[in-house]
């Protein structure tokens, strides 16, 4: 048997299955699309035993389409909302997953990131989200956002069940270059990393930028200094005094550049790759027309800016201009680096929240739950009507490091994790109620089999996850 064998495992709408579930990306532009080749992932959950059961909702097209459309939003599955508060901000283009494996939908949970939607969705629904290094994992049949970043990675209720999940998945593909550039010629044993003693002579890096950020939110503030002392008393050394030499968090210091012609040249590849075309769709300037003749996507509301400015970006992925801000990028990406290799460090360590380049340096994090805000704290919305922080809305800390240290993330994430126990908490702090179990190994155990309803019970999650049977 495999490692997943009989497991219910959801999945982000972007993964192409060959079953009859639609691959939409939230999108009506892809309703009845096929596909010649099922995700990579996909097929490797299948092999080790999982049953593919359902798709879980994101914000459309990867929070790619337009800056007016809220986290967690799309036009196929309407408005998807955390189950700590009433009209919670999910955070995140993973946040349907994310919510699935916070109320025990199924035993395990993909995503993917190119900047923050496994790690920001993981921290505002208490569960462990893992971002793999750049080509750890195969991105071949997903949507794609930007190829230079993307990256498929589990969520799910604990550090073990990540690291069971990425186990399963990683591995070099020949449908996706970037998986050439794995070093070793076997998949490390990501599992047997999960040990208490995983913070014993780690060496952590935690950038004053970080401490300031924390310390800008007092609630969070106080809640990671205690988790510094907590990795500390588990025999980990912490390195306070330090800084990035370019890199500040929160700077705006992302080119846009890079991306939007990374997202137009990839949707001319993704829509030439379709075997139905039920649209007839071939490039990004065709597929604004369509959101705007089309009234279920609600352009006059939401708008497509993001697509707009791809569509306008000058020049190609060949041009002088596009090669200087990839390269300018690419530098700030390795400022992580840099900072831990100069102080002889094994980890860098920062809340969540902390805007880290991971995404421009292909690398690894591993989001896992921290706290929650305090019962009398102040509900903070954000300018599109959703809660973004109040009363029991979690947060949580990311352990991020060098391409292809998942190793020593994991056993780092892992001893934290059980020593601390979060996630214990989080039915009680729900507005929501989740039922059953979502650890793997009890459901594997048990032997329990699991369905889901199309219709939700309650109405604040009835756009969570889209079943199909097959």
């Amino acid at each position: 048997m495999g490692a997943l064998h009989g497991i219910p495992v959801l999945v982000k709408d972007i993964f192409i299955s060959h079953d009859k579930m639609d691959t939409t990306g939230g999108s009506y532009a892809l309703v009845g699309a096929k596909y010649h080749h099922e995700s990579t992932a996909v097929t490797k959950l299948r092999k080790a035993g999982a049953i593919i059961f359902g798709k879980t909702s994101l914000s459309e097209w990867g929070m790619a389409r337009s800056p007016k459309c809220p986290s967690g939003w799309s036009t196929m599955f309407g408005q998807a909302l955390g189950p700590f508060h009433p009209i919670q901000d999910p955070q995140g283009s993973s946040s349907g997953s994310a919510i699935a494996a916070s109320l025990h939908y199924a035993g395990a949970f993909l995503g993917a990131e190119t900047c923050g939607s496994i790690l920001y969705p993981a921290q505002r629904n208490g569960v462990v989200g893992l971002k793999p290094t750049t080509g750890l994992t195969s991105r071949a049949g997903t949507i794609p956002l930007n190829p230079d970043q993307d990256s498929v990675g589990p969520l799910a209720a604990s550090v073990k069940d990540t690291a069971i999940v990425l186990q399963v998945i990683a591995g070099k593909d020949d449908k996706d270059t970037a998986t050439a550039e794995i070093p070793f010629d076997s998949i490390p044993d990501y599992v047997a990393c999960c040990r208490a003693s995983g913070l014993d002579g780690v060496r952590i890096a935690v950038p004053r930028s970080v401490f300031t950020q924390a310390e800008s939110d007092p609630e969070l503030g106080a809640a990671f200094r205690a988790a510094l002392q907590q990795v500390r008393s588990l025999g980990a050394t912490v390195i306070g005094d330090v800084e990035f030499k370019t890199w500040r968090p929160g700077a705006g210091m992302r080119e846009d550049l890079w991306g939007d012609i990374q997202l137009r040249e990839s949707y001319e590849k993704f829509f030439a790759g379709l075997r139905v075309n039920p649209h007839g769709l071939h490039n990004i300037s065709e597929l604004i027309e369509f959101i705007k003749t089309t009234p279920e996507e609600q352009y006059d509301k939401f708008g497509a800016g993001w697509f707009e400015n791809a569509r306008d970006a000058p020049g190609s992925s060949s041009s002088n201009e596009y090669l200087q801000v990839k390269a300018r990028m690419e530098q700030l990406g390795e400022d992580v680096v840099r900072l831990l290799d100069e102080n002889n460090c094994d980890v860098l360590l920062a809340t969540s929240s902390t805007d880290l380049p991971l995404d421009l340096g292909k690398l690894p994090g591993i989001s896992v739950p921290l706290g929650f805000y305090s019962e009398n704290s102040e509900v903070v919305i954000g300018p599109k009507g959703l809660a973004r922080q109040g009363p029991n809305i979690p947060f949580a800390i990311t352990f991020a490091g060098r391409r292809f240290s998942e190793e020593i993330l994991i056993s780092c994430a892992y001893a934290f994790e059980q020593a601390t126990k979060i996630s214990d908490h989080n039915e009680d702090k729900m507005t929501v109620k989740p039922r059953g179990s979502n650890d793997i190994k009890s459901l594997a155990d048990d032997k329990k089999v699991f369905a889901i309803k199309q219709r939700m019970s309650n109405e604040r999650t009835s756009r969570v996850a889209r079943a199909g049977i097959h």
